[in-house]
C-alpha cells in the first residue's frame, strides 16, 4: 500500500510498504548534541523502533548534529512517522535526562526528510554517502576509521565489496537535505 502524506509544518512523506527510505535528520538548529552516549542511545533506540515497527536497518552514520540511515519498510503498514517518531522520542528523553542544558530546547530534532529509493544507482550512491559522510564532514580522514557508522563494521568484512560500490556509485552530485 502506499499513501503520501502532507503536513503543516513539516516535509511530505511517501508511506509505501517494501521499499527502501533514505532518512536524514538533524539536531535543533544543528547544535551538536550527540556525543558518544547520545549517539549510542539514538542507535540503541532506532533498533528497538525498528524491531517494533518491523523495519530493518541497513546502514547508518551518526554525527554530532546529524545522521543518516537506509531502512526498509515492512510488508505491510509502512508508517515512517511513527518509526522516526518512537525512535526521536527515546533518545530526546535520554538527551533531556543525562543533560539538563538541553530541557529549555523545544525539542532535540528537526524534521527528518525521506527518500523512497526507486532505482538501484539512487540506492549505492546514498549507501556511499551514508558510508563517507564522516569524511565529508571532517570527522575522519578514512571512513573505516568512525566508529559510528555501518561502515565502520562492514570494512573489516567486506573491503573489496565496499571499495568496488564507491568506485562504481559515486555520491558526489547528491543533494541531501539538511546535511550539515
Amino acid at each position: 500500500m502506499e499513501k503520501y502524506k502532507t503536513y503543516v509544518h513539516t516535509p511530505p512523506h511517501l508511506h509505501k510498504d517494501s521499499a527502501k527510505y533514505f532518512i536524514t535528520a538533524s539536531t535543533y538548529k544543528k547544535i551538536k548534541i550527540l556525543d558518544d552516549n547520545s549517539k549510542q542511545k539514538l542507535l540503541s533506540s532506532l533498533k528497538i523502533a525498528y524491531r517494533n515497527y518491523d523495519w530493518t536497518l541497513e546502514d547508518w552514520v551518526i554525527l554530532d548534529n546529524h545522521y543518516h540511515i537506509m531502512v526498509n519498510s515492512p510488508q505491510k503498514g509502512a508508517d515512517i512517522s511513527k518509526f522516526v517518531s518512537e525512535y526521536h522520542k527515546f533518545t530526546a528523553m535520554f538527551i533531556k535526562k543525562e543533560y539538563p542544558q538541553y530541557n529549555a530546547f523545544p525539542k532535540i530534532f528537526d524534521n527528518y526528510w525521506d527518500t523512497c529509493i526507486t532505482y538501484e544507482r539512487s540506492y549505492y550512491a546514498r549507501l556511499n554517502y551514508i558510508y563517507f559522510n564522516p569524511v565529508k564532514h571532517g570527522y575522519v580522514k578514512k571512513a573505516q576509521d568512525y566508529q559510528w557508522g555501518s561502515y565502520f563494521h562492514r570494512y573489516k568484512e567486506q573491503k573489496e565489496y565496499l571499495e568496488r560500490l564507491r568506485e562504481a556509485y559515486p555520491f558526489d552530485k547528491i543533494n541531501i537535505k539538511n546535511d550539515h
